[in-house]
């Protein structure tokens, strides 16, 4: 009932007994105001702010988005500064009613940010609470061959309907959040269908903790499109993401890009938007736009469906090019070398060695078009990276695929350390399995001469690259406090390598094989990720397989926009 209904309900009953009964007009009077506290904190707690999350939509060195949502309208406002509980500047921002369920979302986009600097800021407003103080930091002043950062790339988050699996999220998420990385980037399956507005709710409290420090950019799987394409559906309603301009954008959030130090980051779409004289050729073109505009030393894209990968027994896994996206992504992938292409959608690893199938005349390809096991400099290395909390394939089913360096089917997120020309690609596997290097490659550019910009600001101390031992443990569900506050410091460089992971391809080891082994990630390190908690979601028995093996065959009729994984 409105708040206006019940207040006028009060004072029609209440005036007799106040005229006529003065014991009773006391307690009258005590029930009313009692009643007005109580209407009062319910329409607080219907303001109040929650899911605060951060993006980027403009610069990244000078600007940062912050996001949230209530349950009813509310002003927006942030409060910010570069000192901890000294927020001296504020920003107004904008809001909308969302489709039902979601409440109201909040955008604000500080502007005007220093490079390279860390700060501190509270959300909401004056009349209906603030979130506590979070911190972020920006990115460093951009150049286009040198800058150095870290980021971590994840993916297939969502829990499966069959088996579970939603507490494994905010764990692997913590896991991968004490790397420190600058930013986060997601290859979709946010949720198991996105009209539900349930779904959003528990991703959103399970993300939050981390996403209030660290920017969060994700790109759409099949299971998060709906209601419709474009700002009305969920996914686009809740993420403040850059929209794709040009002759050939959208004018959406369902695929953009954004630079970052020497490198720029493209989110295409495989769920939507597939027109043009080929199948994704208005995208891809879109694509070849933004890489001439934008020369980066380090060129990354990344979506949900992949381009190779291996369809398992039974299509538990699904096929490579499923859309058909090959023919136009590829020609332009190849067209600008870029370096890697992360894509998620089957729940497992993969990595393939450099591949060019464009450059081979064959760009629609499903098959991988190896160019050499380290022969970077010629090809794009190519990642299914499906492990960031749905149930995993296990590595048994890998099989053999063409141009294939890794498989395995552990849990894992992928961070990559940028160091000026060097870029060093490590895959964590995560809880419930023991959180440990299980994959790693160099790719090692022509090097240039790199001064740090004047205006920079100061640097950071350096991560190690793997998480501190004495990390807290995550207690619930919940990320650690070290995991809540990760600065965007420059990270270290690492000599190690990984070694090949579990259920590798039956071929011969690559060229990496000889390569030193990955340490773990501490001495703490155990079965269940070094975290210190229950494992609910553990690899089930051979049993448990045989019934999705049954289903998966079921699941495997079912393509379009809510497939099986």
């Amino acid at each position: 009932m409105p708040l206006h209904s019940r207040q006028s309900r009060a004072t029609v009953v209440h005036p007799v007994r106040i005229r006529h009964h003065r014991g009773r007009a006391v307690r009258a009077s005590v029930s009313i105001m009692a009643a007005c506290l109580s209407l009062a904190l319910v329409h607080i707690a219907e303001a109040a702010p929650k899911y605060l999350r951060l993006s980027y939509v403009g610069d990244t060195t000078t600007a940062m988005s912050i996001t949230w949502n209530t349950d009813a309208d509310a002003p927006t406002e942030v409060r910010y500064g570069t000192a901890s509980g000294a927020l001296g500047s504020t920003a107004s921002g904008t809001s909308f009613q969302a489709n039902a369920g979601l409440g109201w979302v909040h955008e604000v986009t500080l502007s005007g940010l220093q490079p390279n600097t860390k700060y501190y800021y509270v959300a909401g407003s004056a009349t209906d609470g603030y979130f506590a103080e979070n911190s972020f930091t920006t990115g460093p002043v951009q150049q286009e061959t040198c800058g150095k950062f870290r980021f971590v790339f994840l993916g297939d988050n969502r829990p499966d309907p069959t088996f579970g699996g939603g507490e494994n999220w905010p764990q692997i998420l913590g896991q991968a959040a004490l790397h420190q990385p600058a930013f986060v980037l997601n290859g979709g399956d946010l949720v198991i269908d996105g009209d539900q507005i349930d779904q959003w709710h528990d991703f959103l409290g399970w993300t939050t903790t981390v996403a209030a420090t660290v920017p969060f950019m994700p790109s759409m799987g099949n299971h998060d499109n709906g209601p419709g394409e474009g700002d009305g559906a969920n996914y686009n309603q809740l993420f403040a993401l850059p929209r794709s301009t040009g002759v050939h954008g959208s004018g959406t959030e369902d695929y953009y890009y954004f630079t970052y130090g020497n490198a720029i980051f493209a989110a295409l779409s495989t769920e939507g938007f597939k027109g043009g004289s080929i199948a994704f050729g208005d995208q891809a073109s879109w694509l070849d736009e933004v890489l001439t505009n934008n020369p980066r030393k380090w060129k990354f894209v990344f979506y949900h469906k992949p381009t190779y990968s291996h369809e398992a027994l039974f299509s538990i896994s699904h096929a490579p090019n499923e859309e058909g996206q090959n023919a136009a992504f590829v020609a332009v992938i190849d067209k600008h070398h870029v370096d890697a292409v992360f894509t998620s959608h089957n729940h497992w690893y993969e990595r393939f060695h450099p591949t060019a199938c464009a450059t081979q005349g064959n760009a629609g390809s499903a098959e991988a078009c190896p160019v050499g096991a380290d022969n970077f400099a010629a090809g794009t290395v190519y990642y299914v990276s499906g492990g960031a909390g749905a149930f995993t394939i296990p590595g048994m089913l890998c099989g053999s695929e063409p141009g294939r360096a890794k498989c395995a089917g552990n849990h894992h997120y992928i961070v990559v350390d940028i160091q000026d020309n060097i870029a060093k690609l490590d895959t964590w596997s995560a809880y419930p399995q023991a959180n440990e290097i299980i994959d790693s490659i160099t790719i090692t550019k022509s090097p240039e001469t790199c001064t740090e910009p004047p205006d920079a600001g100061p640097p950071d101390a350096a991560p190690d690259s793997a998480p501190p031992p004495d990390a807290a443990p995550l207690d619930g569900g919940s990320p650690p406090d070290s995991a809540a506050a990760p600065d965007s410091s420059t990270p270290a460089p690492d000599a190690a390598a990984g070694s090949d992971a579990a259920g590798v391809d039956g071929a011969a080891p690559g060229p990496d094989a000889s390569e030193p082994q990955a340490p773990s990630a501490s001495p703490a390190a155990s079965s269940n990720g070094g975290c210190g908690c229950s494992v609910p979601n553990a690899q089930p028995p051979a049993a448990a397989w045989l019934a999705l093996l049954g289903l998966s065959v079921a699941w495997s009729r079912r393509r379009g926009r809510r497939s099986a994984s």
